[in-house]
């Protein structure tokens, strides 16, 4: 089977599904160490995983006490409000809970809390290309709101790390495609998002091209195991966002940056937290350093020459930086929470 339709298979595949039941936040069930490994294994080979159709991999899919659930099942109509979760590289689920007020919960549930909100929390193989994540996101998002009863009133999407950078591509290839779901996208949030790469990818890519230039046995096998990080980690370079920006070119040359101006979604609103892990959000350890995964200039979509090329000036009210606060962090903090809810309660 072509890989594309496999793609479009595992897409389809989540309608026939039964549906978990729906607990309230504290009831959810944990997720097992398990599911933490095949996680952390999709995010290093994910992308050989699904090559080989290997049972490993983890197909895309909203889950609920780590059962996939079916798309026709969800509550989804005109006057519901709908907020999915789009974990980080190598996540699932299980990273966005914290504990508030003695009681176990997440951004989506907070929000389902206090504006009636349905949580929907996504699973998906963080090995694959960002920009095939973002086709299969949009594909299933068009399953979930293009029903007969009609569109949802409001859609809320949520992105930590990769999460973030999966969903400016889904919204993105949805615009392209006109899928009907991105008129009811009033938020899309993105949570230490590296719109201009990371750092570590980077350092990655110098590594294992230094180590090339020595003959050595134990130098070529540490470069190999470099080489063999998956694709959608490669992706976190510069922030890869379509199928333009690595077709033909070779994965592993040394930092080029072939990304191409992918424009936000006009009709939505983009709202974007970095972290700050100096004492303040002005402190030279916050400004170099950023959340220590993603520098602040990544996660704002900033560069040296102002906002991102190809995209509409940023909003300054959308914008937060948050000092104190690690990358990993960022998924699951009460301020982070509560200024989530502050954006929300302003639409």
């Amino acid at each position: 089977m072509p890989r594309e339709e496999k793609r479009e298979a595992q897409v389809s595949d989540t309608a026939d599904v039964a549906v978990a039941p729906s607990p309230s936040a504290a009831e959810h069930t944990r997720t097992g160490v398990a599911d933490h490994a095949i996680s952390a294994l999709n995010a290093w080979i994910g992308d050989y995983l699904a090559r080989s159709d290997n049972g490993l991999q983890q197909p895309m899919a909203f889950y609920r006490d780590n059962r996939p659930l079916d798309c026709t099942a969800i509550p989804c109509g005109s006057a519901s409000r709908i907020c999915v979760l789009v974990h980080g590289l190598g996540c699932n689920e299980s990273q966005w809970r914290f504990e508030l007020d003695g009681r176990s919960t997440d951004y989506a549930a907070q929000l389902e809390r206090h504006f009636g909100f349905t949580p929907l929390r996504l699973r998906y193989n963080t090995g694959l290309r960002i920009s095939e994540n973002g086709v299969l996101f949009a594909r299933l998002l068009e399953q979930l709101c293009a029903r007969s009863e009609g569109p949802p009133q409001q859609l809320v999407l949520i992105g930590h790390s990769m999460g973030g950078l999966v969903i400016r591509s889904a919204c993105h290839q949805a615009a392209e495609q006109q899928l009907s779901w991105t008129a009811s996208l009033s938020h899309a949030i993105y949570l230490g998002s590296p719109h201009l790469g990371a750092p570590l990818e980077k350092a990655a890519n110098i590594a294992s091209n230094l180590l090339g230039m020595f003959d050595t046995t134990a130098t070529h096998v540490i470069r190999d195991v470099l080489h063999s990080r998956s694709e959608g980690i490669k992706d976190l370079r510069y922030g890869n966002l379509v199928e333009e920006d690595w077709l033909e070119y070779d994965p592993d040359e040394l930092l080029h940056n072939r990304r191409v101006p992918v424009p936000w979604l006009e009709s939505t609103t983009h709202c974007r937290i970095a972290g700050a892990i100096g004492s303040s959000a002005d402190h030279p350890v916050s400004r170099i350093f950023g959340d220590a995964m993603v520098r602040r200039q990544s996660a704002e979509g900033y560069d040296q020459a102002g906002f991102q090329p190809g995209l509409r000036p940023a909003d300054p009210g959308h914008l937060c930086v948050i000092s104190g606060l690690s990358h990993l962090e960022l998924a699951r903090h009460p301020e982070v929470s509560k200024q989530v809810e502050s954006w929300i309660s302003k639409a």
